[in-house]
Protein backbone atom coordinates (compact mmCIF):
# COMPACT_ATOMS: atom_id res chain seq x y z
CA UNK A 1 0.00 0.00 0.00
CA UNK A 2 3.16 2.25 0.52
CA UNK A 3 1.72 3.72 3.39
CA UNK A 4 -1.16 5.41 1.67
CA UNK A 5 -4.77 5.12 1.06
CA UNK A 6 -6.00 5.33 -2.69
CA UNK A 7 -8.39 7.76 -3.86
CA UNK A 8 -9.87 9.70 -7.09
CA UNK A 9 -10.59 12.80 -7.48
CA UNK A 10 -13.85 14.02 -9.47
CA UNK A 11 -14.39 17.66 -9.96
CA UNK A 12 -13.31 20.75 -8.82
CA UNK A 13 -14.12 23.56 -5.92
CA UNK A 14 -14.95 22.82 -2.50
CA UNK A 15 -13.33 19.43 -1.41
CA UNK A 16 -15.47 16.84 -0.21
CA UNK A 17 -14.54 13.76 0.77
CA UNK A 18 -16.42 10.21 0.94
CA UNK A 19 -15.87 7.26 3.24
CA UNK A 20 -17.54 4.03 2.19
CA UNK A 21 -18.35 0.88 4.19
CA UNK A 22 -17.57 -2.66 5.02
CA UNK A 23 -16.81 -4.26 1.95
CA UNK A 24 -16.96 -1.43 0.23
CA UNK A 25 -14.48 0.71 -2.04
CA UNK A 26 -14.25 4.40 -3.65
CA UNK A 27 -16.57 2.50 -6.34
CA UNK A 28 -19.83 2.81 -3.74
CA UNK A 29 -19.96 6.23 -4.67
CA UNK A 30 -20.44 6.27 -8.26
CA UNK A 31 -24.09 7.57 -8.69
CA UNK A 32 -23.60 10.44 -6.27
CA UNK A 33 -20.77 11.76 -7.28
CA UNK A 34 -21.76 11.56 -10.98
CA UNK A 35 -24.12 14.47 -9.16
CA UNK A 36 -21.92 15.83 -6.85
CA UNK A 37 -18.73 16.47 -9.13
CA UNK A 38 -20.52 19.53 -10.68
CA UNK A 39 -20.38 21.03 -7.44
CA UNK A 40 -17.80 20.04 -5.45
CA UNK A 41 -14.27 18.97 -5.51
CA UNK A 42 -15.05 15.34 -4.63
CA UNK A 43 -12.50 12.82 -3.07
CA UNK A 44 -13.34 9.01 -2.89
CA UNK A 45 -11.01 6.94 -1.26
CA UNK A 46 -10.56 3.09 -0.74
CA UNK A 47 -10.15 2.64 3.27
CA UNK A 48 -7.47 0.68 4.62
CA UNK A 49 -8.17 -3.18 3.68
CA UNK A 50 -10.56 -2.36 1.11
CA UNK A 51 -10.33 -1.73 -2.64
CA UNK A 52 -6.77 -0.67 -3.77
CA UNK A 53 -5.64 -0.30 0.05
CA UNK A 54 -4.67 -3.20 0.98
CA UNK A 55 -1.76 -3.41 4.13
CA UNK A 56 -0.36 -6.55 4.93
CA UNK A 57 0.65 -5.18 8.53
CA UNK A 58 -2.28 -5.73 10.81
CA UNK A 59 -1.08 -3.13 12.76
CA UNK A 60 -1.70 -0.73 10.57
CA UNK A 61 -5.57 -1.18 10.43
CA UNK A 62 -6.39 0.99 14.04
CA UNK A 63 -8.96 3.87 13.44
CA UNK A 64 -5.68 6.46 14.60
CA UNK A 65 -3.36 5.40 11.77
CA UNK A 66 -6.78 5.69 9.24
CA UNK A 67 -7.57 9.49 10.46
CA UNK A 68 -3.54 10.13 9.93
CA UNK A 69 -4.04 8.70 6.58
CA UNK A 70 -6.26 11.03 5.72
CA UNK A 71 -5.13 13.91 6.91
CA UNK A 72 -1.95 12.75 4.76
CA UNK A 73 -4.35 13.38 1.70
CA UNK A 74 -5.40 16.83 2.70
CA UNK A 75 -1.98 17.78 3.02
CA UNK A 76 -0.91 15.99 -0.43
CA UNK A 77 -3.78 18.13 -1.71
CA UNK A 78 -3.02 21.23 -0.15
CA UNK A 79 -6.20 20.70 1.65
CA UNK A 80 -7.10 23.02 4.84
CA UNK A 81 -10.24 22.35 5.61
CA UNK A 82 -12.99 19.73 3.81
CA UNK A 83 -16.16 18.60 4.37
CA UNK A 84 -16.62 15.04 5.31
CA UNK A 85 -19.09 12.04 4.35
CA UNK A 86 -18.60 8.72 5.57
CA UNK A 87 -21.15 5.70 5.30
CA UNK A 88 -21.33 2.99 8.01
CA UNK A 89 -17.78 1.88 8.97
CA UNK A 90 -16.96 4.90 6.88
CA UNK A 91 -19.28 7.06 9.33
CA UNK A 92 -17.38 5.38 12.28
CA UNK A 93 -14.26 6.57 10.84
CA UNK A 94 -15.51 9.95 10.41
CA UNK A 95 -16.65 10.23 13.42
CA UNK A 96 -12.69 9.29 15.20
CA UNK A 97 -11.68 12.23 12.35
CA UNK A 98 -14.10 14.54 13.42
CA UNK A 99 -13.09 13.88 17.47
CA UNK A 100 -9.30 14.67 16.41
CA UNK A 101 -9.44 17.27 14.24
CA UNK A 102 -12.61 18.73 14.19
CA UNK A 103 -10.42 22.30 12.71
CA UNK A 104 -10.07 20.00 9.15
CA UNK A 105 -13.40 19.71 8.64
CA UNK A 106 -15.64 22.27 7.61
CA UNK A 107 -18.92 19.93 7.48
CA UNK A 108 -19.77 16.33 8.76
CA UNK A 109 -21.87 14.39 7.41
CA UNK A 110 -22.78 10.87 8.68
CA UNK A 111 -24.95 8.34 6.88
CA UNK A 112 -26.05 5.07 8.77
CA UNK A 113 -23.41 5.39 11.17
CA UNK A 114 -22.88 3.96 14.89
CA UNK A 115 -21.10 5.51 17.70
CA UNK A 116 -20.23 1.69 19.06
CA UNK A 117 -21.36 -0.45 21.07
CA UNK A 118 -21.69 0.78 25.07
CA UNK A 119 -23.64 -2.59 26.79
CA UNK A 120 -20.65 -5.22 27.43
CA UNK A 121 -22.53 -8.37 26.91
CA UNK A 122 -23.71 -6.53 23.32
CA UNK A 123 -19.88 -5.77 22.58
CA UNK A 124 -19.17 -9.80 23.55
CA UNK A 125 -22.24 -10.65 20.94
CA UNK A 126 -20.23 -8.43 18.02
CA UNK A 127 -17.13 -9.36 18.52
CA UNK A 128 -18.37 -13.03 18.01
CA UNK A 129 -20.30 -11.82 15.17
CA UNK A 130 -17.43 -10.81 14.16
CA UNK A 131 -15.14 -13.86 14.67
CA UNK A 132 -17.47 -15.35 12.80
CA UNK A 133 -17.49 -13.93 9.82
CA UNK A 134 -13.60 -14.35 9.99
CA UNK A 135 -13.38 -17.44 10.18
CA UNK A 136 -15.70 -17.82 7.29
CA UNK A 137 -13.33 -15.71 5.08
CA UNK A 138 -10.55 -18.03 6.37
CA UNK A 139 -12.40 -21.02 5.41
CA UNK A 140 -14.75 -20.30 2.45
CA UNK A 141 -12.53 -17.17 0.71
CA UNK A 142 -14.23 -14.21 -0.65
CA UNK A 143 -16.93 -15.98 -2.31
CA UNK A 144 -18.47 -17.88 0.47
CA UNK A 145 -18.24 -14.62 2.61
CA UNK A 146 -20.26 -12.37 0.39
CA UNK A 147 -22.83 -14.73 -0.31
CA UNK A 148 -23.76 -15.41 3.76
CA UNK A 149 -22.84 -11.68 3.92
CA UNK A 150 -25.78 -10.85 1.53
CA UNK A 151 -28.28 -13.29 3.16
CA UNK A 152 -27.99 -11.12 6.40
CA UNK A 153 -31.55 -9.29 7.30
CA UNK A 154 -29.88 -5.76 7.33
CA UNK A 155 -29.60 -6.10 3.75
CA UNK A 156 -33.19 -7.11 2.99
CA UNK A 157 -34.00 -3.38 1.52
CA UNK A 158 -31.44 -4.10 -0.96
CA UNK A 159 -33.57 -6.37 -2.59
CA UNK A 160 -35.59 -4.06 -4.53
CA UNK A 161 -32.41 -2.67 -6.05
CA UNK A 162 -32.21 -3.39 -9.88
CA UNK A 163 -30.22 -5.83 -10.67
CA UNK A 164 -27.37 -3.65 -12.30
CA UNK A 165 -26.77 -1.92 -9.03
CA UNK A 166 -27.10 -5.30 -7.61
CA UNK A 167 -24.19 -6.55 -9.97
CA UNK A 168 -22.17 -3.37 -9.13
CA UNK A 169 -22.24 -3.77 -5.66
CA UNK A 170 -22.06 -7.32 -5.45
CA UNK A 171 -18.57 -7.59 -7.86
CA UNK A 172 -17.05 -4.66 -5.62
CA UNK A 173 -17.65 -7.30 -2.61
CA UNK A 174 -16.40 -9.82 -4.28
CA UNK A 175 -13.23 -8.12 -5.53
CA UNK A 176 -11.98 -7.58 -2.04
CA UNK A 177 -8.55 -9.04 -0.40
CA UNK A 178 -10.11 -11.32 2.60
CA UNK A 179 -7.08 -10.32 4.65
CA UNK A 180 -7.81 -6.94 4.28
CA UNK A 181 -11.31 -7.63 5.80
CA UNK A 182 -10.21 -9.62 8.09
CA UNK A 183 -7.47 -7.23 9.36
CA UNK A 184 -10.60 -3.97 9.22
CA UNK A 185 -12.86 -6.46 11.48
CA UNK A 186 -10.42 -7.57 14.04
CA UNK A 187 -9.31 -3.65 14.12
CA UNK A 188 -12.10 -1.35 13.24
CA UNK A 189 -14.84 -3.99 14.20
CA UNK A 190 -17.70 -2.47 16.29
CA UNK A 191 -17.07 -5.29 19.00
CA UNK A 192 -13.77 -3.96 19.33
CA UNK A 193 -14.17 -0.22 18.70
CA UNK A 194 -14.39 2.32 21.79
CA UNK A 195 -17.47 3.48 22.33
CA UNK A 196 -17.61 6.90 21.17
CA UNK A 197 -20.83 8.53 22.67
CA UNK A 198 -18.85 10.92 25.12
CA UNK A 199 -16.88 12.57 22.92
CA UNK A 200 -18.87 13.38 20.36
CA UNK A 201 -19.37 17.13 22.23
CA UNK A 202 -15.57 17.67 20.73
CA UNK A 203 -16.99 17.89 17.56
CA UNK A 204 -17.84 21.49 16.70
CA UNK A 205 -18.85 21.42 13.09
CA UNK A 206 -22.26 21.37 11.86
CA UNK A 207 -23.39 17.93 11.41
CA UNK A 208 -25.94 15.96 9.00
CA UNK A 209 -26.96 12.57 9.80
CA UNK A 210 -28.99 10.38 7.58
CA UNK A 211 -30.68 7.26 8.29
CA UNK A 212 -32.91 4.90 6.19
CA UNK A 213 -36.40 4.95 7.31
CA UNK A 214 -36.25 1.16 7.11
CA UNK A 215 -33.32 0.87 9.12
CA UNK A 216 -35.01 1.23 12.76
CA UNK A 217 -31.32 0.48 14.84
CA UNK A 218 -29.64 3.46 12.91
CA UNK A 219 -32.48 5.48 13.22
CA UNK A 220 -32.02 5.25 17.12
CA UNK A 221 -28.44 5.30 17.04
CA UNK A 222 -28.72 8.62 14.46
CA UNK A 223 -30.90 10.25 17.16
CA UNK A 224 -28.45 9.36 20.16
CA UNK A 225 -25.52 11.10 18.06
CA UNK A 226 -27.52 14.40 17.55
CA UNK A 227 -28.12 14.69 21.29
CA UNK A 228 -24.34 14.94 21.83
CA UNK A 229 -23.24 16.90 18.89
CA UNK A 230 -24.48 19.91 19.51
CA UNK A 231 -24.79 21.58 15.64
CA UNK A 232 -26.69 18.53 14.16
CA UNK A 233 -29.68 16.94 13.07
CA UNK A 234 -30.85 14.08 11.44
CA UNK A 235 -32.51 13.25 8.40
CA UNK A 236 -34.83 10.05 7.06
CA UNK A 237 -33.93 8.79 4.08
CA UNK A 238 -37.09 7.49 2.29
CA UNK A 239 -37.28 3.73 0.63
CA UNK A 240 -34.03 3.13 2.40
CA UNK A 241 -32.86 0.25 4.51
CA UNK A 242 -29.05 0.47 5.65
CA UNK A 243 -27.27 0.86 2.55
CA UNK A 244 -28.90 4.45 1.60
CA UNK A 245 -26.08 5.74 -0.60
CA UNK A 246 -26.92 2.67 -3.21
CA UNK A 247 -30.73 2.54 -2.39
CA UNK A 248 -31.28 6.43 -2.64
CA UNK A 249 -27.76 7.94 -4.00
CA UNK A 250 -29.27 11.09 -5.77
CA UNK A 251 -31.52 11.79 -2.48
CA UNK A 252 -28.29 11.91 -0.36
CA UNK A 253 -26.44 13.90 -2.84
CA UNK A 254 -28.89 16.63 -3.57
CA UNK A 255 -29.26 17.09 0.23
CA UNK A 256 -25.64 17.00 0.84
CA UNK A 257 -24.91 19.48 -1.40
CA UNK A 258 -27.91 22.12 -0.25
CA UNK A 259 -26.07 21.14 3.51
CA UNK A 260 -22.66 22.08 2.66
CA UNK A 261 -23.93 24.88 0.12
CA UNK A 262 -26.64 26.49 1.68
CA UNK A 263 -26.64 25.92 5.91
Amino acid sequence: MNNKLFYKKNGTGIPLILIHGFTGSHESFETSVRYLRQYFKVITIDMIGHGKSFDKNPNNYTFERSVQLIKDILIELNIKKTNLLGYSLGGRLALHFAINSSILINKLILCSTSPGIKDKSKRRDRQNSDSYLVNLLLDQGIGGFVNYWESLSIWEPEKKLSNKIKKTMRKIRLSQNPLGLINSLNSQGQGIQRFLLKNLTKIQNKTLIFAGEKDNKYIKNSYEIQKNIKDSKVQIVPNSGHNLILENPIYIATKTKDFILKE
